[in-house]
């Protein structure tokens, strides 16, 4: 072997780094068919902390200890109705799947996650995607699954729906990327539990130029915002989605908002506009005390809600500086 050659091979093993042979032989596709940051979110990312800590691959905080995989999520149940399609990663063999497991939100205690021990996954599909690359798709939809074991499935086929099926507490799909057995972080190419990298965002990753567009809008995210006339209930936010807008009257105009991946000592502000133009509220919630994969805040005041075009918003504030903001229009009806 020439000394190039040999320089060359020593290259491709990527000695020491946590990277995967020839990984720029093997792209990946979103596993979803929807508009991230407005139909789907970003929930988590797989931990790339190897201790007992978690952090996901841009050394965030949008993961959780020995979490593998990225999870791209619906706000609510109400969404698992709707239909919302899984998609193929990249283009293989079907390995493998499960279909007939029940969507059902779990809770954080330990007797929830017995419950689906061994069955974590729920319903799903393994491709074998060739030359050792296997990818998996985990908590579909139940009886939505549209493939076989042996199926040859090309790249953005369709393999069933978001669902809530086996160890998921909330509706979402778990993409799981694997070479010759170990687990790979699709958005760096390393490892998982490799370490984080705080340099640029997507250095290697096994994501298509579309995908790392996409998921470049970050983790933290508006999942809802709107009016209220009482207090919005967060557990049930997640199965029903966000509360209707009340007719004028009542009691209170409450403005709540929901979101997700908020970090230790983030704020919430709000604004309230009213119909005729003045302000009616502004104010923020207090820090929160520790991260937060979901999060959902309320604030107002103790006076009816007036008929006519409101102006609602909320900024996410963290360190001082606003790094998510969305705004809406809202008629209350008379």
């Amino acid at each position: 072997m020439t000394r190039h050659a040999i320089i060359a091979a020593l290259a491709a093993t990527a000695l020491g780094t946590g990277i995967p042979a020839a990984r720029a032989e093997f792209r990946l596709g979103l596993p979803v068919a929807c508009a991230i940051g407005e139909e789907c979110f970003v929930q988590q990312w797989p931990d790339m902390d190897a201790g007992p800590g978690a952090s996901d691959p841009f050394c965030g905080m949008a993961a959780y200890d020995g979490h593998d995989g990225l999870d791209i999520r619906v706000r609510s149940m109400a969404d698992v109705a709707q239909g919302v399609a899984v998609v193929a990663p990249a283009a293989g063999t079907v390995k493998g799947f499960r279909d007939a497991m029940p969507d059902r939100l779990i809770g954080p205690t330990r007797q929830s996650r017995d419950s689906v021990k061994g069955v974590e996954c729920g319903n799903g599909v393994v491709i074998d995607n060739g030359d050792g690359w296997e990818t998996q798709v985990c908590h579909l939809r139940r009886g939505s699954i549209r493939v076989k074991t042996g199926d040859r499935v090309e790249a953005g086929a369709v393999l069933g729906q978001i669902g809530a099926s086996g160890a998921a507490e909330f509706p979402h799909v778990h993409l799981s990327v694997r070479r010759d057995g170990e687990k790979i972080d699709p958005a760096s190419g390393r490892t998982v539990g490799a370490g984080c990298s705080s340099g640029p965002a997507f250095a290697g990753t096994l994501f298509d130029p579309a995908a790392v567009a996409a998921l470049s809008k970050g983790s933290t995210a508006v999942l809802g915002l709107g009016l209220a006339a009482a207090p919005v209930d967060y557990a049930r936010l997640v199965v029903e989605g966000g509360p209707p807008t009340p007719p004028a009257g009542g009691n209170a105009a409450i403005v709540w908002a929901w979101v997700n991946n908020l970090s230790k000592g983030d704020t919430l502000a709000f604004r309230m506009t009213a119909p005729d133009g003045t302000p009616f509220y502004e104010g923020s919630s207090p820090p929160v005390d520790s991260s937060k994969a979901a999060y959902s805040a309320f604030a107002g005041r103790k006076r009816p809600l007036a008929p006519g075009v409101w102006t609602v918003s909320v900024d996410v504030v963290r360190s001082g500086e606003t790094v998510v903001s969305e705004s809406r229009r809202i008629d209350v009806k008379g």
